[in-house]
């Protein structure tokens, strides 16, 4: 595939060529936090002040009245059927990775039917966070830092994860935890959850595989891992970073290290359905990852920044997005927007 869209806050960007060239489609006081293709003609993007929908790539985007409460992030299984999470709040301080695509809490699923001109609220468990349907029945969704499945269409929802035995450092038992969750075939899912709270440079978070069956913990940071519990295995880094469901067999988990000079990028890939998770060094170019895309364990993108700490003057950040195509061995620096200070 050779089609792929990226945002940033007020551009969105196209390639036709895999990555080797991006170019903007559209520019402006956007505000975008998430953008969502279901192929090479539908897509949608979503931000604070912003709901744009496309049928042909990108060549035209059209403005669509933004419900309310305002969309964050959006998923859609076809051109017509779609969900968001809408509203909430994001909580300072917490220590946690949410960013604006996701609510820390009071957040809402939408549902539409007609490709977004019209929206209607979907029973879920409260503060939603994240959401995806595999296909009109069977969806995952992030609470309140727990996992649930529905099967009827969301209908009924079950819980699947616990915060029971979840340890807190000092001071943070009252920090809320993120659950973000991708949908990948076969109605399975991968999820992270992170949180809640952080300590001495060290971030809380569990990666998860899911599936109709249940829901599996593959590794855990290693400062807060549960005694006696699974997962034994470490996280990729100290800090949660972005994934990418694969299949439902595999995915990549993307972390960093905040307390590593500029930062760094320690990836994994879990196979087997998370059985095996495999450490593959530091994603290059880039130190601190904010998304990633891969269509396989060894063809991918990710995005963020690259950061720069001079003997003097202030540090200085580019945002990027660099690919592989030989499963992290070698990356090369596609996309590069301007130094800001």
């Amino acid at each position: 595939v050779d089609q792929g869209w990226a945002v940033g806050q007020d551009t969105i960007l196209a390639t036709t060529d895999g990555g080797a060239h991006w170019t903007p489609q559209l520019s402006g006081q956007l505000n975008l936090t998430s953008v969502d293709f279901i192929n090479g003609s539908d897509g949608w993007a979503v931000g604070t002040t912003s709901l744009l929908a496309t049928t042909d790539g990108g060549a035209h985007w059209t403005a669509l009245a933004e419900p309310c409460p305002l969309l964050r992030s959006v998923h859609f299984v076809s051109p017509t059927t779609g969900y968001a999470v809408a509203g909430g709040t994001n909580v300072s301080g917490t220590g946690t990775g949410t960013g604006p695509a996701m609510p820390a809490s009071g957040g809402q699923v939408l549902t539409t039917s007609d490709g977004g001109h019209s929206w209607y609220p979907l029973a879920t468990p409260a503060d939603a966070q994240s959401v995806c349907f595999s296909d009109p029945q069977h969806g995952w969704l992030g609470a309140n830092g727990l996992l649930y499945r529905t099967s009827d269409g969301g209908v009924r929802w079950t819980v699947l994860t616990s915060m029971s035995g979840q340890q807190h450092g000092s001071g943070e038992s009252s920090y809320v935890a993120d659950m973000s969750v991708e949908c990948a075939n076969d109605g399975s899912a991968w999820a992270l959850r992170i949180g809640p709270g952080a300590a001495m440079s060290q971030e809380p978070h569990v990666g998860y595989h899911a599936d109709q069956a249940g829901v599996t913990p593959i590794f855990a940071e290693q400062y807060f891992q549960i005694p006696g519990a699974k997962p034994a295995v470490q996280s990729p880094g100290s800090d949660a970073g972005p994934f990418s469901a694969i299949d439902a067999s595999s995915a990549v988990f993307v972390d960093w290290c905040s307390a590593c000079d500029a930062g760094t990028a320690p990836w994994d890939i879990a196979t087997d359905s998370g059985a095996t998770l495999t450490k593959e060094g530091d994603v290059g170019a880039i130190t601190q990852p904010q998304a990633a895309s891969f269509q396989s364990v060894q063809a991918g993108w990710v995005a963020g920044l690259e950061s720069v700490y001079a003997a003097s003057g202030p540090p200085r950040s580019q945002e990027r997005i660099v690919a592989t195509t030989d499963g992290g061995r070698t990356w090369q620096v596609q996309y590069a927007g301007p130094w800001t200070s």
